[in-house]
């Protein structure tokens, strides 16, 4: 009956290898179990958190997908459009939110990661019932711990009145439910012919059904702001000379309406004020001009390789790859 036992591929943590190795000391290694374990043991328990003032999410990006997605032999060796999904999941509610945009539409900078999440607070977030937003993450800089962003979940904290929390898991074990999401996309791609990007769409659309189907956003470039050109703190590193603590020792950090970033290096320690300079206070009013006026343009010979596969893409999608930009 072709069954067999399946053992899932998964990346192992990096530390624990090097422990395994001989290569890192077991008093860091245990520094680094009890910092993974304060980190999920602290999102289990605010995951049954019942107070429905108190929204708790989840927040990752899927690995990049390729863009036409055939089993036809003129895909090998050519290159391929990306696309990249940016997902958001509801512990409490088990709501699922995808963000696509292809290559052509935007990049993968501080600034789409925080017009995303932006949005997606202003949108989805009833400030008459709550009052506390709680976002886990991977420790990723460039997508989720920096100063661009924190600038702007300042804004909305102060725009919105909310008090925000971020949290971060520890490096090499930062599952998370919205890595499910990942998977149940994954499977429903797996068989299917996708010609365009609006074809993942529609794989994302119908990947789950129960309890609900996933919300789905195709995003262009008109949706991504410049939140890097008014920044209220130019950096969020705790410390100021070497030896301190650097950006990648945060474990949470807290956004009041107030205006002011507090940070724990650990989750079992108290908030702390972040001990740097505010350039001025965040206001309800303040504008970002966009990030991109026009779509950005592919390399000559991505643009080239695309044009090649049009022989296995339908007729009518062979306009979407002629009028995509390039160099």
């Amino acid at each position: 009956m072709n069954l067999s036992l399946f053992y899932p591929k998964k990346d192992q943590c990096d530390t624990c290898c090097s422990h395994k190795a001989g290569n890192v000391s077991d008093t860091d290694y245990q520094l680094h179990l009890i910092r993974k374990t304060e980190a999920q043991s602290q999102k289990d328990k605010e995951k049954t958190e019942t107070d429905a003032s108190v929204e708790v999410f989840t927040m990752d990006m899927q690995s990049v997908l390729l863009c036409p997605y055939l089993k036809a032999s003129a895909l090998y060796y050519k290159m391929k459009l990306k696309v990249h999904n940016f997902t958001i999941y509801n512990l409490k509610s088990k709501e699922g939110f995808c963000f696509l945009w292809d290559e052509s539409e935007g990049g993968l900078t501080a600034d789409e990661f925080s017009s995303i999440l932006v949005d997606f607070l202003n949108n989805n977030i009833d400030t008459a019932v709550t009052r506390q937003v709680i976002i886990y993450s991977d420790g990723c800089t460039y997508q989720n711990r920096n100063s661009i962003l924190s600038n702007a979940l300042l804004f909305v904290a102060a725009k919105t009145g909310l008090v925000i929390f971020q949290k971060y898991l520890e490096k090499g074990h930062t599952q998370m439910e919205c890595d499910a999401m990942h998977s149940t996309i994954e499977r429903q791609t797996k068989n299917r012919e996708i010609y365009s990007p609006a074809g993942y769409v529609e794989a994302c659309k119908t990947a789950r059904i129960n309890p609900r189907p996933y919300t789905v956003i195709q995003l262009d470039h008109t949706a991504f702001r410049k939140y890097s050109t008014q920044p209220y703190f130019s950096s969020i590193r705790p410390g100021k000379t070497a030896g301190d603590p650097q950006v990648t020792d945060i474990r949470c950090l807290m956004y009041e309406p107030e205006g002011s970033i507090k940070f724990k290096l650990s989750y079992s320690e108290e908030y702390q004020l972040l001990p740097r300079r505010m350039i001025r206070q965040p206001n309800s009013t303040d504008c970002f001009q966009q990030l991109y006026y026009a779509k950005l343009p592919i390399t000559k010979i991505k643009y080239s390789h695309l044009q090649e596969l049009k022989c296995v893409i339908p007729r009518d999608l062979h306009s979407f790859y002629d009028n995509l930009p390039h160099l």
